[in-house]
């Protein structure tokens, strides 16, 4: 379906134009109709799907028709604050609406001067805007429409709490979008007390898209690094993802392919500071890094353009994982490659080795006496 089917003002059809959007996917056809509505949705629909767009048309909608004064979206990470910012500034840039990202690791005095200023959609984290609500520096009863992006996420990142305190401080009335890959008993929860007459829309299942090719390669379990590299060489064209079950086993990936002679390798954590991370995403989108080996913090809500294969170097903790991991190739059509590093031999996690664990708990080794 063309855009212009969907009766949206001729502000926003110059917008979508501009960035670029010409026809509307299926969770966008189905759920801005609803939204301009007034409906309280939700919407269980993997990432990938363009419904970011689908939220922000709907909503600039019924701001440009004065129905929704402030507008708030929680996201659960600092990436995906600032990606769904960029996006939702990029789609009303006609109707000139003001979207502003507050999130954690960068500076709370310089958002919270920001928030002096009149914005009409804050894109936040819960835990940095509980920060900015206990300074004072934003009044959530002015907010009467209130988007969760990637919900199922920001329950298992342990936010629930922080999300009911949240909304609790929201009117009554206020228009609730709620957005998950996956409708489990949390989200359950938070819509029987929080959105209770809300329309549930389902936009297929939690599958591998068909673009996507994937492959598994059986191989040792010393031998992976060798089979990566090889791999790696035979791809050198393409924009390759690599995933690594821990930060340790990320950053030892990286630091031992640099050794190997691979340049253009950069590497997502969670403990690396924010402003580094958003450098390393936009030097991956800009192409200045070819390869980046991620933790699953990766795995969901990041939209990262033409990436050609992913690997995954360990195997996701499930199958959900699994499919958030994939779902970053072949994405909104594309062609997409996913190689799965399959080893049977892989050596129990029987715990710490007797050494580390007497380092940890302070005991000295005994030197002989002379």
């Amino acid at each position: 379906m063309k855009f212009v089917e969907l009766n949206l003002s001729g502000k926003s059809l110059r917008s979508i134009k501009n960035y670029g959007y010409e026809e509307a996917t299926e969770v966008q056809e189905r759920t801005i109709p609803k939204i301009m509505e007034g409906k309280d949705l939700i919407v269980r629909s993997q990432t990938g799907t363009g419904k970011t767009a689908a939220f922000a048309i709907g909503l600039m909608e019924r701001m440009a028709a004065g129905r929704i004064r402030k507008a708030l979206v929680l996201v659960p990470t600092r990436e995906l604050a600032v990606q769904v910012s960029k996006e939702m500034n990029g789609l009303s840039q006609v109707h000139q609406l003001r979207v502003y990202a507050v999130y954690g690791g960068t500076s709370i005095s310089t958002q919270m001067k920001e928030l002096k200023k009149h914005h009409d959609v804050i894109v936040a984290t819960p835990g940095r805007l509980l920060d900015v609500i206990q300074r004072r520096r934003t009044d959530l009863s002015q907010f009467n429409a209130v988007v969760l992006d990637e919900a199922d996420r920001m329950l298992d990142m342990g936010f629930q709490r922080d999300v009911l305190a949240i909304l609790d401080q929201m009117p009554s009335g206020r228009q609730s979008l709620l957005f998950s890959a996956t409708v489990d008993a949390g989200i359950k929860k938070i819509s029987s007390r929080y959105i209770p007459d809300a329309e549930l829309i389902t936009i297929g299942e939690m599958v591998r898209v068909s673009t996507v090719k994937e492959d598994a390669i059986e191989v040792r379990y010393k031998d992976r690094f060798s089979k990566l590299k090889e791999l790696l060489g035979s791809h050198k064209k393409m924009k390759i993802l690599v995933f690594a079950r821990t930060k340790r086993g990320v950053m030892g990936l990286k630091k031992r392919l640099e050794k190997e002679g691979f340049c253009g390798i950069g590497m997502l954590q969670g403990n690396m500071p924010q402003t580094r991370r958003l450098k390393v995403l936009k030097s991956f989108q800009q192409n200045e890094l070819t390869i980046l080996i991620a933790t699953n913090v990766a795995s969901r809500g990041l939209h990262i353009e033409d990436v050609g294969l992913i690997i995954n170097y360990d195997e996701a903790e499930d199958k959900e994982t699994h499919l958030h991991r994939i779902g970053r190739t072949g994405r909104m059509g594309r062609e997409g490659k996913v190689i799965n590093l399959i080893s049977k031999d892989k050596p129990l996690q029987t715990g710490p080795s007797r050494k580390n664990f007497r380092m940890r708990q302070g005991f000295r080794r005994r030197r002989p006496r002379k």
